[in-house]
C-alpha cells in the first residue's frame, strides 16, 4: 500500500474514553495525529454515541480523533467486529465504514478517513447537537 489510510474515532475508541481492549488495537495498529472533527450528527445509542451524515441544508460537527493507519487490515478485522459492521452484510450491520473528510484541528488539514456510521433508525434516539461524547455526554 502507497497512500497513507486513517481513522476518524468519536465515542468509545476515544482515548480519553477510558482503558479498553480495542484502545490496546488502536495502538498497536494506528499511530494518533491529533484532535479533529468532520461534519455529521451524533446521538447517544445506549453507553455509546453513533453518528449519521447530514442532511442537506445542516451544518453539524462531530468531535474526536484522527489517527494514520500502521496496518488497516489488521485494525478492520477486529474494530469491524467490534462495531457490529459485517461487509458482507451491511444492511443488518450497526455500524457501516465510509470515508469521510476530516479535519485535522492542529493544522485545518483536511483527510479522507475512515469512519463507523450508525446504520440503524434514529428516531427515538438522544440527538447530541455539540457532537462531543467526552465532553457533554460522559462526564
Amino acid at each position: 500500500m502507497t497512500e497513507n489510510e486513517y481513522l476518524f474515532v468519536y465515542g468509545t475508541l476515544l482515548s480519553e474514553y477510558g482503558n479498553i481492549e480495542s484502545h490496546d488495537w488502536v495502538n498497536r495498529f494506528a499511530e494518533p495525529m491529533g484532535k479533529a472533527i468532520m461534519e455529521g450528527k451524533m446521538y447517544m445509542v445506549d453507553y455509546y454515541p453513533g453518528i449519521i451524515p447530514c442532511q442537506s441544508g445542516e451544518k453539524y460537527f462531530v468531535k474526536g480523533e484522527l489517527y494514520r493507519l500502521k496496518e488497516p487490515d489488521k485494525l478492520f478485522s477486529l474494530l469491524d467486529k467490534y462495531e457490529e459492521y459485517n461487509p458482507m452484510d451491511p444492511a443488518h450491520s450497526e455500524y457501516v465504514r465510509k470515508k469521510a473528510t476530516v479535519i485535522l484541528k492542529s493544522d485545518g488539514q483536511e483527510y479522507e478517513a475512515w469512519v463507523y456510521y450508525f446504520n440503524q433508525s434514529v428516531e427515538d434516539l438522544e440527538f447530541m447537537p455539540k457532537g462531543d461524547f467526552i465532553n457533554e455526554y460522559h462526564k
